[in-house]
This record gives structure tokens, sequence and C-alpha cells, in this order.
């Protein structure tokens, strides 16, 4: 991701600073500024564990209830490797139900330098703060990173960052079609400045 503007009081920093310094945190929250906005925190998300993985040089895991993927679309390879993820380092875990795909995550980030992506479906049981602590124990505990998506209205979390994802128009030439771009608010960050916008354009090269 390549970051253009940004705006909110005090000093401006870059997005790619921000995310170096955040993206080592153990836990990372990303979630939709509405709830048409999923689909484009979905990319985001994914966009973030990629980038995120390479850092590390572990391995991606990434688990989902199955009916998330019935509401979002189920994950395709040439999809993603087109996307930037690299599929050898890449492990699906559909499951059941939403403890299932947390109770995975919380196995997967007992690997060192791991990065375990989870996708909080909505329903009637989200992410309770209990839920959210244990992940959060497990990636200290093994220097492993947990990024969640939160597609469920928001709630207490204890999540380092806290990203809220809106989708926007590409920027392109008339009558073509535009890189996408989404704009993306930095709400709560432990590791640094918080409050900060940017309008970012995806490229997976």
């Amino acid at each position: 991701m390549r970051g253009g503007r940004a705006r909110a009081g005090g000093i401006r920093p870059r997005f790619d600073d921000v995310f170096a310094a955040a993206a080592a945190a153990p836990l990372t929250e990303i979630a939709p500024a509405e709830p048409s906005d999923c689909a484009v925190a979905l990319g985001f998300a994914l966009a973030w564990a990629a980038g995120a993985a390479r850092q590390a040089g572990g391995a991606l895991f990434w688990a989902a209830p199955k009916a998330s993927f019935a509401e979002t679309g189920a994950p395709h390879a040439e999809g993603l490797a087109q996307y930037g993820l690299d599929l050898e380092r890449l492990l699906l875990a559909p499951t059941g139900s939403q403890e299932d795909a947390l109770w995975a995550c919380e196995q997967a980030l007992t690997l060192p330098n791991a990065l375990a992506l989870c996708t909080i479906a909505p329903g009637r049981k989200g992410l309770s703060l209990l839920a959210a602590r244990r992940l959060l124990l497990a990636a200290e505990k093994h220097e492993s990173r947990c990024v969640v998506l939160r597609l469920e209205p928001p709630g207490v979390s204890a999540a380092w960052t806290r990203w809220r994802i809106t989708a926007t128009p590409s920027q392109a030439a008339a009558r073509e079609l535009g890189v996408p771009a989404v704009a993306a608010r930095l709400d709560r960050n432990r590791a640094g400045p918080a409050g900060f916008s940017w309008l970012l354009h995806w490229n997976a090269h």
C-alpha cells in the first residue's frame, strides 16, 4: 500500500513509517466504517496481513467462519496470489463457528513469527474482551502477531491498534479503471501517534 493524503492535528507521519511500527504490534484490529465497507475492509486486512507476514518472515494463517465466506466470497488461490499473498506460506481455515475460528487463531499464534488473521463475522457471539485478551497474550508469549478483521459492530477490544476503513473512488483517467483506493483512519495506537487518516492506493507490486 502507498499513502496519499493524511489529515489530523499535529505532525503528519508517513503511512509507511506508521505501518512499520504498528505491524509489529501483537494485536491489530481492522473494521469497516460502515456495513457497506466490509469488502474494502477485508481487502485492507489482507494487504496488511501480507505486508506484516513478509516483515516477520513467518507463515500467514487465516481463520474465518464459513458463513463469512458466503457473504464476502470464498478465497480464490489465483486471486490471492495476484493480490500479493505468498500461497506457500498461507494456511486457510474455514471453521464451523466463530468460536472455532478464534480457537484456531489462538493455536496458530503458538508458532513463532506467525501472522494470524481472524475474521469476526456479525452474529450473536462476536469478539468478547476475554477472547481478544487471549489472542493478545498468545501473540505476546510466542512473539507472533494477530490481525482481527471485525465485521461486527465495534466494541471493546484489547488491540494495540484499531483501524477504520472506508471505500473511496479510485483515481483514474476517464472511462478507465484505477487501482483500488481506501481511506484508513487510525483510531487507536499504543505504539505511536493516532487520530490520523490516509488515502491509500493498492498495488500488489
